[in-house]
């Protein structure tokens, strides 16, 4: 397939999966230096800043979403971290929050290895699958335009779903 990497297409999968846990080994950790070196000094030094990108940043550092990552490790202790990565969108506010509660960098990254290893073989299934799934069906493949289109139509729902909820709540919420 074009623009596809020999050895990601033909590859063996322990070497997709090793790419994988390196890719979110760096995520992780940035996320966290993020949250600790934020927590160190951007917040004091940066009030005054006019800069779109300093305001949006201390904004996210001084929001709910990392004080829930926060409240999680307080609450969870260092379980949360690699349990996080089985989660979307939850484990970059833990790994913020891991940083800004400031623990140690060889505790937060042994806690995290499980993740990583985790992470980066659970995306390589679903990275490889998909991709052979996406081979046959243009290939003409009929069980895997079947397959693709279920999971097209799946995903429609599970998105109208939470849509649907999304405004049933706020309807609820401005009727209080």
């Amino acid at each position: 397939m074009p623009g596809v990497p020999e050895w990601i297409e033909n590859g063996p999968f322990f070497g997709v999966a090793a790419f994988l846990t390196i890719v979110v080994f760096l995520r992780s950790q940035g996320t966290y230096w993020l949250g600790r070196l934020g927590t160190w000094g951007f917040l004091a030094k940066s009030k005054n800043s006019g800069k779109r990108w300093v305001i949006k940043l201390r904004r996210w550092l001084d929001g709910a979403s990392v004080q829930k990552g926060v409240d999680a490790v307080d609450h969870w202790g260092l379980i949360i971290i690699p349990l996080s990565f089985l989660t979307i969108g939850f484990q970059t506010v833990v790994h913020a929050g891991a940083g800004v509660l400031r623990l140690r960098w060889i505790t937060y990254t042994l806690a995290a290895i499980p993740g990583y290893i985790a992470w980066g073989t659970l995306y390589a299934a679903v990275f490889i699958g998909l991709f052979k799934t996406g081979q046959a069906a243009t290939a003409g493949k009929t069980w895997a335009l079947v397959l693709s289109t279920t999971l097209v139509v799946l995903l429609g729902i599970m998105i109208l779903r939470k849509r649907s909820a999304a405004v049933r709540t706020s309807t609820v919420e401005a009727l209080d």
